[in-house]
Parts: structure tokens; sequence; C-alpha cells
């Protein structure tokens, strides 16, 4: 019997555990181009059937039909976002996604954040929040992957990349304890990451599939920083069958601990 006890408690445990190291993201296209099916084709383009990715559940929503609420983001655990035509309160996107930020979430900017968004204020573009601080108008020229860290995991399987524009709009500069993972050979910065890990900046167009603009490892570039970090807290299921198995465990503690006599 006292096998058996601790066996369930070893089950409860491992299936705890299981589904803590096994949780898929559920990440979400943010993007305003006036069609949802847009951002569907970019989200199967960066994450295609790449298993860190809950693709049933992830999900695209178009800023045409104006700021999601932050309940509907608070189902997702990483965010792509990206302005082009432009049909929303800027400011009140960067508080939106800041207060995402603040819950839990992550979020990856893209351009044309910068040449459009990287100026309007709001709690993402301030300190702490979006690593890179010198937005520019200028996304217009081409570009070739510089220098970079290979030994991040947010540049594996990233070795080559080029874009004929609809990129770099940043200038050099960084955020109070922000790192640069990755430039462009122009020296303009192309990735980089907040000083918590929970903002990622990507100076290039994620749209991609419609475009054409550029070509290389575009997708795990996107894709790394959308998985980035991993999803580590359990669902309160699993919380429940770890407290379970604390406790069959102790039980199973107490039955063998030897008895006192005088």
């Amino acid at each position: 019997m006292r096998k058996l006890i601790t066996l369930f408690a070893g089950m409860a445990l491992g299936a705890t555990f299981a589904s803590v190291a096994d949780a898929a993201t559920k990440t979400l296209v943010l993007g305003d181009y006036g069609s949802t099916a847009v951002q569907t084709a970019i989200l199967a383009d960066l994450t295609g059937t790449d298993s860190r990715f809950d693709h049933a559940n992830s999900g695209a929503y178009d800023l045409s039909a104006g700021l999601p609420t932050a309940s509907y983001l608070a189902g997702f655990n990483s965010v792509l976002v990206y302005t082009d035509s432009v049909s929303v309160d800027l400011t009140a996107l960067s508080n939106l996604l800041g207060n995402y930020v603040d819950g839990g979430g992550r979020v990856v900017l893209s351009t044309f954040w910068g040449q459009q968004a990287g100026s309007a204020g709001g709690l993402l573009n301030s300190t702490g929040y979006s690593p890179l601080i010198n937005p520019t108008f200028d996304a217009y020229n081409a570009q070739t992957l510089g220098t970079y860290d290979a030994t991040n995991p947010l540049l594996a399987g990233v070795t080559t990349l080029s874009s004929i524009e609809y990129n770099g709009d940043y200038l050099a500069g960084l955020d109070t304890g922000a790192t640069l993972t990755a430039s462009w050979a122009s020296g303009r910065p192309l990735e980089a990451v907040n000083a918590n890990g929970k903002v990622i900046a990507i100076t290039l167009y994620p749209n991609v599939v419609t475009f054409g603009h550029a070509t290389g490892d575009y997708r795990p570039l996107f894709a790394n920083a959308l998985a980035f970090g991993g999803n580590t807290v359990p669902e309160p299921a699993s919380w429940v069958m770890m407290i379970a198995g604390f406790g069959l465990v102790g039980v199973a503690a107490r039955r063998r601990a030897p008895a006192v006599t005088a």
C-alpha cells in the first residue's frame, strides 16, 4: 500500500511538472493592415509547425477593429505588434501593451513601431519597457545581417538575413539594462531585449508573406522572440495536482517512520 501511495504521488508530481515544461506558447499577431486574414497569414508564416506554439489557441487581431481589450490580450503569452496603416490611438496602444507586460505578458515590437509609434509616448515607450530608444522615420534602405550573438537563444537558427526595405526604424541607443542581440550591417539595431526579458524589439516589418521584402532566416528570428522564456506558470489544475502530490508524499513518509518506544 505504501508503494502505491508513493507511486501515485510521483505520478501526480510528474504530471504537474510535465504540464509546466510542455506548455506551448499562445501567441497573438496584433497588426494594423485592415484585415484579420493578413494577421492570420503572418502568424502562419512566422510560426509554421513550430512545436513551441499552441497553434490551436494562438490568434490574430487587426487594429482596424479598434484596440483589443486587456482581458483579450491576457489570453495570450506573447504578442507580436506592428503598425502600418495606423487607425488607433498609438499612445493608448502603448499603454495597453505596457499594462499587458506588467501582467506577465511578452511583447515583440516590430517595424513600423519605431517610425510610427516610438515617439507616441505611453507606457511601452517609457524607461524599462521598449529596449530601443531612438526611433527614426526612415525604414526604406536595403539591409543585411551584421553582427549578432550566435550563442543567444534569440538568434538560434539565424545565420543570414536580407531586407530590401521596411527595416531599421531605430537608430543606435539602448534603454537602461537592455541588451543588443543583433545589428544590421549598417550599424542600426536589428534586435534588442529589455532588462526583464519581457519586451523584444525587432526592426523588420513582419508582413513578409504579403510584401516579400525579406529573405533568409526571418522566421526563426520572430519565432524565437515570441517563444522566448517559455511558459512556466502551471495552470490551476496543475496546482491542485501539485498540492495533492505533496500531501501523498507526506502520508507515505509518516507511515514509513519507525514507531517511538519508551
